[in-house]
């Protein structure tokens, strides 16, 4: 009998080809083959597994078919724009105020503003010669603006709105011989307007310059101006820019040639630390020796991955990134000056190709002619891809190379987390918001230590949304994951901060829709009127306004093959959706007021501060802390522990 089975369910041989699937199909067709060999209770075995199998696959479709009924009853709500705005011509930037009162439009012949209650303009700024390719706005009080531009050619301007009215401060890389101008590749303010920086770039290098504006007499200037001076005025002879420093790719570290430690500590400035920042007083031969320890360990990884060309990494950094930071954290940094509410004491920033994370505070070298040296360092393991920081500047999210994701928490100086995304698409773009709007599930949870939610985009047009915080568990949702083609690829994805658990995503095909972050769903599609289309498939020019809750989405007029040639005749709209009038949004409103930007900005004085703040915070969650332990015990209760 014994015999008689092993022939029926002989074990097949091993095969060359790779799916199991064949392997299985042929496996049940020699079980379905008959045979009278066979005894009475094998031939029962044989029944009862093939009656499990046609089970089975009773099963999976019946699944299958309610899924797809479920799908196909499942209809999308759309939303039609509320209004429509013609435009001058094509927009490329597009930036609103504070207080969510006017629009800021850079387009081919120059600067608009709109009021956000009208849709009307008040007042142009043109230059036939000037397309302005991106503004950076900060307001500055009492109706004035502080605006920071960059036009096609790569020349950055300072221009101010006040009192309906627009003047050009100053071009900040004019020069009277054309040829020998410096490229600017990015200028931006600061969110109170007190500082600004600017990437410069000429013969192959590159470096930031970053302006100190004095905008307090600037306003006394402004309101003599507006007196005395002629509305029909576009120049205004303010008060000269401070260049604060001028900042430039730091070197390669090289080995020093001291020789003893006592020798080093006598180097250094303050005779308390060895290196600071960037300036080690390591030996030449302790590099070697660090380099040749780390390629013996990691050996299997080098050999295997794909790294950059030589010839590639020797070039240099080519584009730097920065961010104006508040003050955080319970200590001082050596020659720190005392901090003033919402104005930034320093700026961190990355070069393109490098693993460390800068910081300079925002303070006058010592030295005239010296180059400002780094006041802190923050390393990473792998190198650095894009960056984003919390509007509160407490947080600074990283994306390096690998699909990690650092977060750096700079109330206490360590990582708030780290994250793997799954796939092997390189991150691109990253979005922070804050949402302590979300439901309590850690016992540390409150404006000491928020959630944080991450919408994260690949170059491979996947998108993710991340939820993390300490003390919690990480969920990692795929919106949009391996696309089937080029159109389903995301270009723009930005977390809607006045919508609970909502995302806005924009795909190359031109669909606009919110997705859910939880189960990375679509909940509403946004559509255009069908004589129009989003203005860039690729970089789609958009606005989430938090203040009157609206979306701003530029388009353009679909034109006929007959007039394709026609370049002067350009036919672009801004729409506006206004989420605050849709009752569909109801159910996604934030009625709980978040954890506000005061309560995680840095403004604790003292350890003493920090520390009454944290026990109120305990105080007031204690009831939660109470229920969520009851619920782990009962849980823990339930399971057999062996």
């Amino acid at each position: 009998m014994a015999g008689n089975v092993r022939r029926g369910l002989e074990i097949p041989e091993p095969s060359d080809y790779s799916s199991r699937e064949d392997d299985e199909v042929t496996y049940f067709t020699d079980l379905q083959q008959p045979d009278n060999n066979l005894p009475e209770s094998a031939k029962v075995i044989n029944k009862l597994l093939n009656n499990l199998v046609d089970s089975t696959w009773e099963v999976i479709s019946e699944q299958e078919k309610i899924k797809r009924e479920e799908q196909a009853a499942k209809q999308i709500p759309v939303l039609s724009a509320t209004k429509e705005m013609k435009l001058p011509g094509r927009t490329n930037s597009i930036v609103c105020s504070d207080d969510g009162l006017y629009l800021f439009l850079g387009h081919t012949h120059g600067l608009s503003v709109i009021s956000t209650s009208t849709l009307t303009s008040v007042r142009t700024w043109q230059d036939e010669r000037v397309e302005l390719t991106s503004i950076s706005c900060a307001s500055l009080g009492n109706a004035t603006h502080l605006l920071c531009t960059v036009d096609d050619m790569g020349i950055a301007r300072l221009l101010v709105h006040h009192m309906e009215n627009i003047y050009l401060v100053k071009v900040i890389n004019e020069t009277e011989d054309i040829n020998q101008r410096n490229i600017c590749a990015k200028f931006e303010v600061s969110r109170n307007g007190h500082f600004g920086a600017a990437v410069m770039t000429s013969s192959g290098s590159v470096w930031l310059e970053v302006y100190r504006f004095p905008q307090d007499v600037w306003l006394k200037e402004l309101e003599t101006k507006q007196a005395t001076q002629t509305p029909q005025s576009t120049e205004a002879k303010l008060s000269p820019i401070v260049l604060l420093m001028k900042i430039k790719p730091p070197e390669i570290p090289s080995g020093t040639s001291l020789k003893s430690p006592s020798e080093v500590l006598l180097k250094t400035e303050e005779g308390t630390i060895i290196g600071s920042g960037q300036n080690h007083l390591i030996s030449s031969r302790q590099w070697e020796n660090q380099d040749a320890a780390f390629r013996r360990m990691f050996m299997k990884y080098l050999s295997s991955s794909s790294v950059t060309p030589p010839q590639q990494k020797a070039q240099g950094p080519s584009n730097c990134t920065c961010h104006f930071l508040l003050r955080e954290g319970f200590h001082s940094m050596p020659g720190e000056a005392k901090a003033v509410r919402n104005i930034p004491i320093a700026v961190c920033l990355w070069w393109n190709g490098s693993h460390n994370l800068l910081q300079y505070l925002l303070k006058t070298p010592k030295e005239k002619d010296s180059e400002p040296r780094p006041d802190a360092l923050w390393p990473n393991s792998q190198e650095i891809l894009c960056s984003a920081i919390s509007t509160c500047t407490r947080f600074i999210v990283l994306g390096l190379e690998g699909q990690q994701v650092t977060i750096w928490d700079r109330r206490f100086g360590c990582p708030y987390a780290n994250i793997v995304i799954p796939g092997d698409g390189a991150i691109c773009k990253m979005k922070l918001l804050l949402q302590s709007h979300l439901p309590v599930t850690s016992l540390f949870q409150g404006p000491f230590l928020p959630s944080l939610q991450l919408v994260l985009t690949c170059r491979n047009g996947t998108c993710y949304s991340v939820t993390v915080g300490r003390g919690r568990d990480t969920c990692t949702v795929a919106l949009i994951e391996r696309p089937a083609g080029p159109g389903s690829s995301v270009t723009v994805a930005e977390p809607v901060p006045f919508l609970k658990c909502l995302v806005l995503l924009m795909q190359r095909n031109g669909e606009v829709s919110i997705w859910e972050t939880e189960d990375g769903a679509p909940v509403f599609t946004l559509n255009l009127p069908l004589t129009h289309v989003l203005g860039s498939l690729r970089e789609p020019v958009c606005l989430l306004e938090p203040v009157q809750k609206k979306l701003y989405i530029t388009g353009d007029r679909k034109t006929p093959l007959v007039k394709v040639t026609d370049w002067k005749e350009e036919e672009s709209s801004l729409f506006i959706f206004s989420f605050s009038e849709n009752t569909l949004m109801d159910s996604y409103r934030i009625t709980s007021s978040a954890v506000s930007e005061k309560e995680t900005r840095g403004t604790i004085l003292d350890l003493e501060e920090a520390c009454n703040l944290y026990l109120q915070e305990r105080a007031d969650s204690w009831k939660e802390r109470n229920r969520n332990q009851s619920f782990k015990w009962e849980q823990l209760s339930k399971q057999d522990i062996k």
